[in-house]
């Protein structure tokens, strides 16, 4: 009852946290003075991005062995859009994004810790606004495949024993806000990304039986919220 009431806390907070930055960037947009934005006709928006996430679901897990998996994670994103339509003052785009996230452990296996690895691929949409179309709010939808494994490096190269593995659907809202955009010779520079990730991976179990329990039976129902921060660069 405690876990499924946190867990809908977190979902109205991820709901609240999106609206005001809605919010915020409207306001912002609404406020801008300066030169009229030049539409980047028929050109592509490419983007790359480094960040940390928040995983609640992670760090509830309670594995047979004990530990525990960490709540705070990293990742690596990319992207890729192409304009489908321009209205007045704003602009759609559709693409595919991609990410790696993984999030730690003191969950002993054999010779280190073991590891979530989290990888999906999906189509995306960035809505792209205000006067010098610096904001844009993003959704997706996304195919993860994911992990729990040991990876290490010894005199005897790499090695990585898997325990769990699993594949969902799941989505994603969000916002963008570009710095430095705004002149028709500028399309490129930093950018900052909050998105709330939605996916359901179910319960997490030990699946290769060649080793003494680790995860156990049931070691909890794996899902999200995944609030996911991030910086990156974009040119078009």
């Amino acid at each position: 009852m405690i876990v499924s009431r946190s867990r809908s806390l977190a979902s109205i907070t991820a709901c609240s946290v999106v609206v005001l930055a809605i919010l915020i960037a409207s306001n912002a947009a609404a406020q801008e003075r300066g030169p009229e934005w030049q539409p980047a006709e028929g050109r592509v928006r490419y983007e790359v991005a480094i960040g940390t996430h928040s995983w609640p679901g992670a760090g509830d897990l309670q594995p047979a062995v004990g530990g525990k998996f960490d709540d705070v994670g990293f990742n690596l994103g990319a992207a890729i859009h192409w304009p489908v339509r321009r209205f007045d003052k704003s602009e759609l785009l559709l693409g595919v994004d991609l990410a790696l996230m993984s999030n730690s452990s003191n969950v002993p296996l054999i010779l280190d810790d073991v590891m979530v690895r989290d990888a999906y691929l999906g189509p995306s949409l960035k809505w792209v606004f205000g006067q010098r179309h610096r904001y844009s709010l993003d959704a997706g939808i996304t195919f993860h495949e994911i992990d729990i494994a040991e990876v290490t490096g010894s005199g005897y190269g790499y090695i990585e024993t898997e325990i769990w593995s699993e594949r969902a659907v799941g989505g994603y809202v969000g916002s963008t806000v570009d710095i430095g955009a705004g002149t028709p010779d500028k399309r490129r520079g930093m950018s900052l990304a909050f998105r709330v990730h939605f996916v359901d991976f179910g319960v997490v179990a030990d699946q290769n039986l060649q080793f003494l329990p680790t995860l156990g039976p049931d070691a909890g129902v794996l899902s999200g919220p995944i609030y996911v921060f991030q910086i990156g660069y974009r040119w078009r």
